[in-house]
Formats: structure tokens, C-alpha cells, sequence
């Protein structure tokens, strides 16, 4: 009987807001309509207006990458930000106030249409609740433009998604079962919050899926900024200096508490998933002096972002109480490599003494020798190699989305053997030594490796760069680099993992969707 009445009332709605379309005189309903499409049509505007601005700033083969749409938002640097005056939140005000006015015009022409339209929605609750009260609006949050003003995330709405299945968590609390297995074959790692759908995907969605093994932040942007301290660009994510960080002239970190991001990856963290941070991108600059201040650099690091316990750096950490899981070196100018193999053997060294695990990574280009990552000097403090195997025509994933390069084969052949030719590890009480690199060997920390693994990058979108292959092609050219037998493969790697999660293409004749991440596990597990 009951699910007759809820037939009966759904019927009964259907036709009662077909007739109010069809009596409702059309020129008012396309008021409505131009009402909200003029005022979203000033945000488009001022968005390509902004994208041409930062777009074409680089000179490096692969500066497309993170630049542009796809891209970094605007520098987080004081001279950098735009005026206040500039930014969007003025017009997103008045979009508020346009949906307000809209709302009410359509209440206004549906209750002149039907006197009774209380009476009706009421009548169809199967509660006996009484509807809560509504409560008083939040206040919005402004983009990051005033290091004075605690600024708020913009929103962006689900329809800049691509038009493709999105992931979707079974589970509504994190998972308690997986533990990350360091020597996998099949490890998915990405990249997060560089991208505009950084948004729409949150981290708590990347985390969730399965398939995720480890997340990278995106980025460290300078290594020695305001108070010599480094200075953050988390893009969406995060909010301005908080008044610790400004008292201590530090106004390149960032507040991640007060948004709740750090909440996110400490979430992420005990579902057992990885969260390191990464040092660089296409507008970095990680550029140091000399091995002293690379040692330095590297003590302000773990003390903000990892094991470190100086009280006096304990008020500056942008993610609070949250210890992230590494460090990414993804240094994309030759500038800035001279002392990063001193950065990474005093994090090493750092490491080595604490009791949880912690692991280095480094994204080379795939062109070997990397002029910005100086590889054989890193190899033996880099726990996991991501290659990029994009924007290089020679070394590439794909000529076309469905086409391979053979030149990615042999390029992921080489560089299997660079790291197999690193040589057995060392106990990690030698770290200090000033000995050269290859003298050293692998510099084991009892974090579960004792030698490089190597990481397949992977674009996750065609507007990532050159390079891009579809999922189908992606899983066909996976399963011929199985039938290599690299033995220090370790899985995949992609940016983004925002564009990761809405990359589900039907894979083969069955019907069965699947994502980049899935493929991997598909394939190598």
C-alpha cells in the first residue's frame, strides 16, 4: 500500500510540474535562465582572461605541463598575488545573490501557478520529523589575496568533470585493511592539487580509492623564501599565513588547518595511505647557495613537515600535528640542482633515526642525463624513481592517444638498468660519510626498500601535454612492459590524481569500466 501511495504521489508531482511549465508564460522562465547565464558568463570571462596571463611563461619543453589550464593557479608570492580587487570573490557575491533572486522568482512563479504548493510538498514526507529549522549561512571563503585575511576555497562546479564514470567509494569510512606494501609491483602514486579539478576531486575522494597507494602534495614551490623559510603553493587547498607563520616572517607557508586539509591527509594516512610532499614544479625554484644551507634547508623541512620537534618551528607547520610520509624532488631547473644531492642525504640521514618510515622519490624527465635532476648523485638516498615519460618525443608514452612510442620501451629499459647498476645496499649508519655516491651504494633505512624502484609517469589527461594515451592503450602497452621483466618496477605514477579519478574508460569488450590505477593493479598485481 505504501509503495502504491509513493507511485500515486510521484504521478501526481510529474504532472503537476508539467502543467506549471507549460502555463508558466515562457518569457519569465527565460528571465530566470539569462539572469544566471549572464553573471556566470562575466566568471568565464575573467577566468580566460587569467589564463592568458600565465600561460606561455616558460621556455621549458615540458613547462606546458603545469602551467595553463592544467596548470598552477596563481603564484602565492606576496608581489605576486593579485589586488583584492581582482580576484573573483566579488563576482561570486553577486552570482550568490543572482541564485538568491532566481530561487525566489521561481517560488513566486510556482506558487502563482499553484496557491496550494505548501500543502503538496508536505503532504508527500513519509517522516513525522518536523523539517529543521534553517540555519544561518556560512561565511564565504575568500581566495588566498590578503596575508590579513583568513581566505576561503572557491568552488568549482562537477560539470568541469570530463564526461566520464567517476569513482565511487563502497564505503563510507576509510579502510582498515590496507597496508602499503613498498616492494609492490603494482603501486599507484599521484600527484595532487596542481590541477582545475583540484576542486571538484578532494583528496578524501583520491584517498579513498582502492587503487591509490601514495599521494604527492603539490608544491614546495621555493626553498628559501620570506624569513628563510620555504614558500607553499597548495593552489585550492589551504588557506593564507596564519599569525604565527606572519609574526615569524614566514608569508610563504600556509595555514592547511584552518581549511581542513591537513584533516584530509590525516584521513588519508590512517586508511594506510602515503602522503608526501613535493619540492619544485615548472614555476619552482629550488636553488641553494652551498652544502650548508642545503643542510639547513633540509633541518627546516623535517621540522615543518616531518619528524622534527623544534619547539620553535612546532607553530609554523602548515599541516599542524600531521607528519607527512617523504619528500618529492621535482626540480624542473638545472639552476636549482647542484645541491639537492646534499638536501637529500641530510633528509636521509634524518630519516634514518626514526622510528616511523619515511621515503624519498624524485621525477626525472625521461631524456637521459636530466639536466634538473642530477640522478646518479640522488640514487643512493631516492627510495622510488617516477619518470616522467611525457612532453619528450624520443622517450614518450604515446605518439597518439592510441598509438605507443617505441621509444618509451626502450627508455623504461634504461632506466630499470641505471638503477639496477646503482650497486648493493649499505647499512644506513654510513649516510654521513663524505664519500662519493657510487661508493656508497643505496643507502638502506629500514623503511622496507633496499634499492631504487622505478615508477612509470603517466599523463592522466590529454591536456596534460604530449604523450597522453587512452586507458585501452595505456593497459595494452602496460601489458608488454610486464612481459619485460624489469625487476625494480615498481608501478605508476600520475598527474594528477584529481584527473586520475574521472579517467574510467571502458577497457575491452565487456563493458567494465576502468581508471589508469586500476589498469596497473590489472595488470601487475
Amino acid at each position: 500500500m505504501a509503495v502504491m501511495f509513493r507511485l500515486l504521489t510521484l504521478f501526481s508531482l510529474t504532472v503537476f510540474i508539467g502543467s506549471v511549465f507549460a502555463s508558466a508564460p515562457s518569457q519569465d522562465w527565460q528571465h530566470v535562465a539569462a539572469t544566471l547565464r549572464g553573471t556566470l558568463d562575466v566568471l568565464q570571462l575573467s577566468h580566460e582572461q587569467y589564463l592568458a596571463q600565465v600561460t606561455n611563461r616558460h621556455s621549458r619543453r615540458d613547462s606546458t605541463f603545469r602551467t595553463g589550464p592544467a596548470g598552477y593557479w596563481q603564484p602565492l608570492a606576496a608581489n605576486k598575488r593579485l589586488d583584492a580587487s581582482d580576484d573573483f570573490s566579488g563576482q561570486l557575491h553577486d552570482l550568490i545573490n543572482e541564485i538568491g533572486s532566481a530561487v525566489q522568482q521561481l517560488i513566486e512563479l510556482l506558487a502563482s501557478q499553484f496557491d496550494n504548493i505548501g500543502g503538496l510538498l508536505i503532504s508527500t514526507s513519509t517522516s513525522s520529523t518536523p523539517a529543521a529549522a534553517p540555519t544561518t549561512a556560512q561565511p564565504s571563503i575568500l581566495p588566498i589575496t590578503d596575508l590579513n585575511t583568513p581566505p576561503a576555497a572557491t568552488t568549482t562546479s562537477r560539470s568541469l568533470v570530463p564526461d566520464r564514470p567517476l569513482y565511487t567509494s563502497t564505503s563510507s569510512s576509510p579502510s582498515a585493511t590496507y597496508t602499503f606494501n613498498p616492494r609492490a609491483a603494482d603501486l599507484n602514486v599521484v600527484y595532487y592539487s596542481q590541477t582545475d579539478l583540484t576542486p571538484v576531486i578532494s583528496l578524501s575522494e583520491v584517498c579513498d580509492d582502492p587503487a591509490i597507494d601514495m599521494v604527492i602534495l603539490a608544491f614546495v614551490t621555493h626553498l628559501v623564501s620570506d624569513g628563510g623559510y620555504p614558500a607553499m603553493n597548495m593552489a585550492s587547498n589551504c588557506w593564507a599565513p596564519n599569525a604565527a607563520q606572519q609574526a615569524a616572517g614566514a608569508a610563504g607557508l600556509l595555514d592547511c588547518v584552518g581549511d581542513g586539509f591537513a584533516g584530509k591527509i590525516a584521513r588519508c594516512q590512517k586508511q594506510g595511505k602515503k602522503v608526501m610532499l613535493s619540492l619544485g614544479g615548472s614555476v619552482g625554484d629550488l636553488s641553494m647557495s652551498s652544502d650548508a644551507q642545503a643542510e639547513k634547508v633540509a633541518n627546516t623541512l623535517w621540522d615543518l613537515f616531518l619528524g622534527g620537534t623544534d619547539p620553535t618551528s612546532a607553530p609554523l607547520r602548515p599541516y599542524g600535528d600531521v607528519v607527512l610520509d617523504g619528500i618529492d624532488i621535482d626540480n624542473e631547473s638545472p639552476s636549482g640542482s647542484p645541491y639537492l644531492p646534499t638536501l637529500a642525504r641530510t633528509l636521509r640521514q634524518l630519516m634514518s633515526t626514526a622510528p616511523k618510515p619515511y621515503y624519498l622519490s624524485a621525477a626525472p624527465q625521461c631524456p637521459r642525463p636530466d639536466a634538473s635532476v642530477p640522478v646518479p648523485a640522488l640514487l643512493p638516498y631516492t627510495d622510488f624513481l617516477a619518470v616522467q615519460f611525457y612532453n619528450n618525443p624520443s622517450c614518450q608514452l604515446g605518439r597518439s592517444p592510441t598509438v605507443a612510442n617505441e621509444g618509451f620501451f626502450s627508455s623504461l629499459q634504461d632506466w630499470s638498468n641505471d638503477l639496477l647498476a646503482l650497486g648493493s645496499p649499505v647499512s644506513g649508519s654510513r649516510v654521513m660519510t663524505r664519500a662519493s655516491p657510487r661508493s656508497l651504494g643505496f643507502q638502506n633505512i629500514n623503511n622496507g626498500i633496499d634499492s631504487p624502484r622505478l615508477l612509470i609517469g603517466t599523463p592522466a589527461f590529454a591536456g596534460a601535454g604530449s604523450g597522453y594515451v587512452d586507458v585501452p592503450t595505456y593497459k595494452t602497452m602496460m601489458q608488454r612492459v610486464r612481459g619485460l621483466g624489469l625487476p625494480n618496477l615498481a608501478g605508476a605514477m600520475f598527474w594528477d590524481g584529481a584527473y586520475q579519478e574521472v579517467s574510467a574508460t571502458e577497457v575491452g569488450n565487456d563493458g567494465i569500466n576502468a581508471t589508469f590505477a586500476e589498469v596497473v593493479k590489472q595488470v601487475f598485481a
